[in-house]
Order: C-alpha cells, then structure tokens, then sequence
C-alpha cells in the first residue's frame, strides 16, 4: 500500500510539474496603460498591473476612474478598455497549427471596451470568440466593435438626466457581430448600433445614441487599433481587420 501511494504521489508531482508552464503561460500582454488597472487572479489575489504586464486567462481586469488600458494577445487581438471597467478572461486557446482548438470567451461585467479581434474566430470555427454582458451575448465574424453596459441605478434612483436607457449596446467599426439574446440573434453590421436591454428580450437595432459613451484611447497609445499581419500558418499571411 505505501509504495502504490508513492508511486502515485510521484506521478501527481510529474504532472504538476509538466503542467507549470502550461498556466504559467500569458495569453496576452498589457500593450497600453493610462491610470491604474488591477487585476484578481484566479487564486483570489489582487496586484496592480503596468505595461507589459502578463493576463492570463481566469484574469478579472479592472480599470479605476480616468484609466484606459489595452492588451494585446497572442492571436493578434486587442482590446481597450475604458474606465470603470471590469471583464473577465474566462477562456483562450490559440495554437497556430490548430485552428480547430481556438476559442476565447471573455465576460464584460461593467463599463464599456472596444475589441479589435484576432484570428480566433476567423480562421476555423466561427463560432470560437465570445464576449458575454449582461445583457446578451457577442460573437464575431472578424470584426472592430465596442460594447457599453449601462447599469441600472441603484433601487430608488433615478437614471443621470439624458443618459441612454440601461443595457448592453454594441456598435460596430469593421466586420460584423451577432448579437444573442432572447434566444433571437441579430446581425449589427458596420456603422450599426444594436441595444440588449436583458437576457430574456431580443435585441434591436437603433439609432446610436448622441450620449452614449466612447471608448476613445489616449493619444499617448498611438495608432495600435489598425490592421495587423500575422502569421497564420506555414503559407497563410492573415490581416487581422
């Protein structure tokens, strides 16, 4: 009995040792930082972050008041928050030799981003890349959007005068989105603006509008939200809109 427990308490450190540097690994970087972003890690503590910086998927990112940060990940993507903001990289896989193994699944839990997608999603299933809110849910068919939660105001508030109706907006740079809630997908293509007000009702399209918040980068992160080449296999350039 004691040399069955060694042996596979052996084993378990064999693996665990094997297994380090697959969760150590980053799936993206911090690019851009203008403020103070955080972040809590899966183990429930919490650092602040700084250009260059590794995330790592089970990452919570939050951004403080007056803060914009952007990161990068290793399928060419990028994403930039805004103030006040929270997501959650809740999954990602990219391996250049395996299309078929991609996937990324990220949650926006307060505030508002702008994604400019990588080749997940892109370059096998369609159906890799999602963002949820919530309200709704974002996938993509190559694309540059940004997504804004309106919250509701705490019980006995009323909403800031003139600001937009609270729920999930997604308005579209580049490419195209579809948009999930209600059971009810909606396409939102360039120049749209599609509004989620719960999960339980279909999205619409609507007039942007003039309130809504942006998600306008400092100028002190350059030109980064652009077309970008990378390599996506042994013969394939692909430019990521």
């Amino acid at each position: 009995m004691q040399m069955t427990l060694l042996r596979t308490a052996r084993r378990t450190l064999v693996a665990v040792v094997l297994l380090a540097p697959a969760l150590a690994f980053a799936q993206g970087t911090v690019q851009h930082l203008s403020g103070t972003l955080s972040v809590q890690r899966p183990d429930g503590s919490v650092r602040l972050l700084s250009e260059q910086s590794d995330v790592k998927v089970g990452d919570v990112l939050s951004t403080e008041r007056e803060s914009y940060a952007q990161v990068k990940f290793t399928d060419g993507g990028q994403l930039t928050l805004r103030p006040n903001t929270q997501v959650k990289v809740e999954g990602y896989s990219y391996d250049e030799k395996r299309p078929e193994s991609d996937g990324f699944v990220m949650q926006l839990f307060k505030g508002g981003l702008r994604s400019l997608t990588g080749l997940i999603g892109k370059r096998g299933n369609r159906d890799a890349y999602r963002m949820r809110t919530a309200t709704a849910t974002i996938g993509i068919r190559g694309t540059d959007y940004s997504a804004i939660d309106i919250p509701q105001p705490p019980p006995g508030e009323s909403p800031p005068a003139g600001s937009p109706p609270p729920g999930v907006y997604v308005t579209v740079a580049d490419g195209q989105v579809v948009f999930t809630s209600g059971n009810t997908d909606q396409f939102v293509g360039v120049g749209q603006t599609a509004y989620s007000a719960s999960f339980s009702l279909p999205p619409a399209l609507i007039p942007a509008p003039p309130n809504l918040p942006q998600v306008t980068a400092p100028p002190s992160f350059g030109q980064t939200l652009k077309p970008t080449t990378i390599n996506a296999g042994a013969s394939l350039e692909c430019i990521v809109q």
